[in-house]
């Protein structure tokens, strides 16, 4: 025991810093829970460092919870937390600014009022009409308003299948839009 004591005592003192890192090297390579330490040894806890200090910096530096694309924080919590069957149940409550323009939200009725016969929400329950009337901001001569607020666009038709375009065009059909 003594002459162990001895060996680690002859160690130099800048060495016990690379024997650290190397065993905790060693550890992320063998382990699989983690994907990125284990891709990336040793420079993968800067990134969980980064993330258990984000919401500090992010109060004053950067951006807030949902304003980052594609996924925001908020949705890229919740699929980690799916991939690696964890708890992913969130709790009531928000953090959206709900007083933004154009924030979209349902009203729960508990005492709805009756509307016409010949309202489209009779005709279709699930109708939700669009609000916005375009080309009458630039006074157009036809200005439109769309049929209801969900449609489909060509603007990404180009990143999908001809399979997934037939389908699309099939429900909107049997939604008679």
């Amino acid at each position: 025991m003594e002459t162990f004591l001895t060996f680690l005592g002859n160690i130099k003192w800048w060495l016990w810093p690379i024997i650290v890192l190397g065993i905790i090297a060693i550890r992320d390579i063998i382990q699989r829970k983690h994907t990125i330490s284990h891709n990336f040894p040793v420079v993968g806890h800067i990134r969980y460092l980064f993330e258990s200090i984000g919401p500090e910096i992010r109060q004053y530096f950067v951006a807030n919870n949902r304003e980052e694309l594609p996924f925001n924080r908020i949705e890229r919590g919740w699929i980690y937390a799916s991939a690696k069957k964890e708890n992913n149940y969130e709790g009531f409550g928000t953090n959206r600014d709900i007083y933004a323009h154009q924030h979209i939200f349902i009203n729960n009725a508990m005492m709805p009022y009756q509307i016409n016969e010949n309202h489209p929400n009779v005709i279709n329950k699930s109708f939700l009409p669009c609000a916005k009337i375009i080309g009458a901001y630039n006074k157009r001569k036809k200005p439109f308003r769309p049929a209801s607020v969900i449609n489909i666009s060509a603007m990404s038709f180009g990143s999908l299948s001809a399979k997934a375009i037939e389908s699309l065009n099939k429900g909107v059909k049997l939604d008679g839009a």
